[in-house]
């Protein structure tokens, strides 16, 4: 016991008026900072006065941040705000910038093609629907068909097709092959995949679902060497087997 209480009373005597004086201090301190902090967060020097998009915002929602406090400022309430409004855009990203402004940075998808079901669905490389239009609005875009479905959809859905995508492939292939780019590809319709063609210009041309490239290069050496680039009388052309098939229009 009494050894307890000499080192309680050791650690009594190591506390002087100089340590009282710091903790005062420092209490002061504190307090001032607080105090401060107080100040700054109900002044309006952090009050947003600018707002930096890259895409235009509704009047709603710039109503809601301008003017407001920085820190009061619900960042995940701005993101689904628009995320509900676009869910086409890819990504959206909100950013706070001291002392008084917000930055908005949306990248959006790009339109690739459109799928024709009685409407016209515009469409990223993905499969996500980023337009959608009563009529063709795009006509020098390429149109995908997959055959008639009463399925509606909006705007951010994904398609996962399988005939979609082989129709993507086939855009791919037909870019890479610049031959092409003098014909106009009005359509593809992949809706049976075996006997899948796409139209270049009025020529229907058969190229079933698989060895696209091979293909290509056949149609190309047809064109050039037989046909002298000249389709006008061709009503289609079947690449699905070793030798190609030509069809005059009658």
């Amino acid at each position: 016991m009494g050894k307890i209480l000499r080192k309680l009373e050791k650690i009594k005597s190591g506390f002087t008026r100089k340590h009282l004086g710091i903790g005062m201090l420092l209490l002061v301190l504190i307090a001032i900072i607080i105090y401060s902090g107080s100040l700054i967060y109900r002044s309006g020097f952090f009050r947003v006065s600018k707002i930096s998009s890259n895409v235009p915002l509704e009047l709603a929602l710039k109503n809601y941040i301008f003017n407001k406090p920085l820190f009061k400022l619900d960042i995940g309430r701005i993101y689904d705000f628009i995320s509900k409004r676009h869910p086409e855009y890819k990504s959206i990203q909100v950013l706070k910038e001291f002392p008084s402004s917000l930055r908005i940075n949306v990248i959006q998808r790009k339109p690739f093609a459109q799928l024709y079901l009685k409407n016209f669905y515009i469409l990223d490389r993905e499969g996500v629907v980023i337009g959608v239009s009563e009529s063709n609005n795009l006509p020098q875009m390429t149109v995908i068909e997959i055959g008639q479905n009463s399925t509606t959809l909006s705007k951010g859905m994904c398609i996962t097709d399988k005939r979609l995508e082989l129709s993507f492939r086939l855009i791919e292939v037909i870019k890479a092959r610049k031959f092409l780019n003098k014909f106009f590809i009005k359509s593809i319709n992949t809706t049976f995949p075996e006997s899948a063609y796409f139209r270049a210009n009025d020529t229907r041309i058969v190229i079933g679902n698989s060895d696209f490239e091979r293909k290509l290069y056949i149609l190309e050496n047809l064109l050039n060497e037989k046909l002298s680039g000249n389709i006008a009388s061709v009503e289609y052309i079947d690449l699905r087997y070793k030798k190609a098939y030509i069809g005059y229009k009658k």
